[in-house]
């Protein structure tokens, strides 16, 4: 159960590390939004406008945003491309149009915020910056991916565990009135040719979990170096492993 509630742990922690590590600065070249090993870099010069909340939240925010729940995907009569990057409801927010995208922000002093915007966009930008989203590391990079973007992603790891509490939950169903000695194997004949206890079966769900676990961090690493039909092709495989094994443990306790 404590391997199966690993992705919960680790959605928990992240949304968590998010709402934990927000936080916004402005220097003479750009707004920028920091939270969980990402930065998110908005060139003064690209803000088309910015609106000071009462703005209707349409959206709900769902369970899987907990802890931050104000850190997800908008929606706002007018506007499009709303991006959550807040504390605080939209209703209370500021809200920063680049054209391209809207983004929520909930600084704790908002006219202290739009002033000092104000005054670093007069004095105009030291260096030029482009817009971009920058990872510090590996792991924001993916997690976001299969937070945000990757529906793909999260369906076969989601199958993949599913999968190993199928098999685990089969067995466990099962045990208590299986026989102590097993067939495994039988010949040509029809004889049972290798005869192992009952036990031996959790070898099945044990290499369904390792299937997991192991696939499932190569595919992370995999997705880390922007190669995602590798990452999908090691979580799907794992997928057809257990596959397999819960068919042959299905088979083996008949």
């Amino acid at each position: 159960l404590f391997c199966l509630s690993l992705p919960l742990l680790a959605h928990l922690a992240y949304r968590t590390w998010s709402i934990f590590t927000l936080e916004y600065w402005v220097d003479r070249n750009a707004l920028t939004i920091s939270w969980a090993g990402i930065r998110q870099i908005v060139p003064l010069h690209t803000i088309k406008r910015i609106i000071d909340g009462e703005v209707q939240d349409l959206s709900h925010s769902r369970w899987s945003h907990w802890p931050a729940s104000h850190m997800r995907v908008g929606r706002a009569m007018g506007l499009l491309n709303l991006q959550m990057l807040a504390t605080q409801p939209l209703s209370a927010c500021l809200l920063i149009d680049t054209g391209n995208e809207i983004l929520a922000l909930s600084p704790e002093h908002k006219e202290d915020f739009l002033d000092v915007i104000q005054e670093r966009f007069e004095l105009g930008p030291a260096i030029s910056v482009r817009p971009a989203r920058e990872y510090t590391g590996a792991l924001p990079r993916v997690w976001w991916m299969l937070n945000n973007q990757d529906t793909v992603g999260k369906l076969l790891m989601f199958a993949g565990g599913l999968g190993v509490f199928a098999l685990f939950g089969l067995l466990m169903i099962r045990f208590p009135n299986l026989p102590s000695d097993l067939v495994m194997r039988y010949n040509a004949d029809g004889s049972p040719e290798v005869i192992r206890s009952k036990s031996a079966l959790f070898l099945l769900p044990l290499m369904g979990l390792m299937t997991w676990v192991v696939n499932g961090l190569w595919g992370v690493w995999m997705a880390a170096r922007k190669q995602p039909i590798g990452a999908y092709l090691l979580w799907g495989g794992a997928v057809v492993v257990q596959l397999f094994a819960l068919l042959a443990l299905a088979g083996l306790m008949i």
